[in-house]
């Protein structure tokens, strides 16, 4: 049958010393096809594979999760096993690749996503019916390693905003530290998203940088990414003082100001650069006196305060946009025995009042 990928017909050739021993291999090919097994019609290797696998998910998939497939792919899989034929690859193979990743230093974390993206893409090679099983389901891939969650304190996060509160992006500051939204979606929010009025916002989007080093608009990380947050009383405030500051400088340039409607935006009224981003937090971080930490940790702090202050974690779940509620836990397990203690006491608190008032 023709690749069901291409709509190509395929040819498969056999050679043997004796013509009565080209014949039985014919055969045999023949009958695999149809039985329904044609992989021995393929001949493709592993870099001709996932480059057409590459371009047929690349619709369907944010432009930032593409670049990460591909890099993975091309940086760390083709190298060893890009000369491989698809249809003779074996689980000994990808094995063998993960102990060399994990010998040139990659993280069991980096292995256990490259081993992802070779399984969904076998998955695929299994349903175009180009292979007969998906081999990487043979093999135990590294387990995924959480890193250590670096945050601020109480005293700390003060110390930031406190900075943070004489600069442009003084808004910025206190979505990412009081309501943990993540950089993409701090640069992808827009005023239809934001209402002042009832102290909500709402997440729909996210900017992240597409094909060929564009920045663009897209959807949220996940289907969860989607939601709707109740804003603390000094956000309102940023964000209405944030709103006449952009206003006046919107007058101020007339035609020169490109109204796309973001709220944190760069000179002119576009989006605001990733890079810009992380030059004024930078400089943010100096100006308040605290340990570096990743921009990314800005969230994980406001999700670690929310949790040691007592917040069910559902809500905190709600609030970050994870796709569980154990993925929550899972992730700051370290505030877990603090919450544990509260319910403790809580608990016995609880029991003192109901027995003092029954005597």
């Amino acid at each position: 049958p023709p690749d069901p990928a291409t709509g190509k017909r395929r040819q498969k050739w056999v050679s043997a010393k004796t013509k009565r021993e080209c014949e039985l291999k014919a055969l045999d090919v023949l009958k695999s096809a149809q039985s329904g097994s044609t992989a021995a019609l393929t001949t493709e290797t592993m870099r001709e594979f996932m480059a057409r696998w590459l371009a047929s998910i690349e619709p369907t998939v944010r432009p930032s999760t593409h670049r990460r497939y591909s890099d993975l792919v091309t940086q760390h899989a083709l190298p060893f096993i890009g000369g491989v034929k698809l249809a003779k690859l074996t689980p000994l193979h990808l094995q063998e690749l993960y102990a060399n990743r994990l010998g040139a230093g990659l993280s069991t974390t980096t292995v256990h996503h490259l081993h992802a993206v070779i399984h969904r893409a076998l998955k695929q090679a299994v349903r175009w019916g180009l292979v007969d099983r998906n081999v990487s389901e043979l093999v135990d891939a590294p387990r995924r390693s959480l890193p250590d969650v670096a945050t601020w304190d109480a005293a700390q996060v003060g110390a930031v905003l406190a900075a943070g509160d004489g600069t442009p992006h003084a808004a910025l500051w206190r979505l990412a530290l009081l309501c943990g939204l993540r950089r993409g979606e701090l640069l992808g929010l827009m005023w239809e998203d934001v209402d002042l009025e009832r102290g909500t916002l709402a997440v729909r989007r996210t900017l992240s940088r597409g094909k060929g080093g564009t920045w663009e608009l897209g959807q949220t990380k996940t289907a969860s990414g989607r939601r709707q947050i109740a804003l603390p009383a000094s956000c309102v405030a940023a964000l209405r003082k944030h709103r006449a500051a952009q206003l006046a400088e919107r007058l101020r340039l007339g035609p020169v100001w490109n109204d796309a409607g973001f709220v944190f935006t760069n000179e002119t009224g576009g989006p605001l650069h990733v890079n810009s981003l992380m030059n004024h937090y930078e400089r943010l971080v100096r100006a308040a006196g605290v340990p570096r930490r990743r921009f990314h940790d800005m969230r994980h702090t406001a999700a670690t305060l929310l949790l040691a202050e007592g917040v069910h974690p559902k809500i905190v779940q709600a609030r970050l946009g994870h796709a569980t509620v154990s993925m929550t836990l899972d992730r700051y397990s370290h505030v877990t025995p603090g919450m544990q203690r509260q319910a403790a006491d809580a608990l016995d608190a609880a029991l003192s009042r109901l027995t003092e008032a029954a005597s």
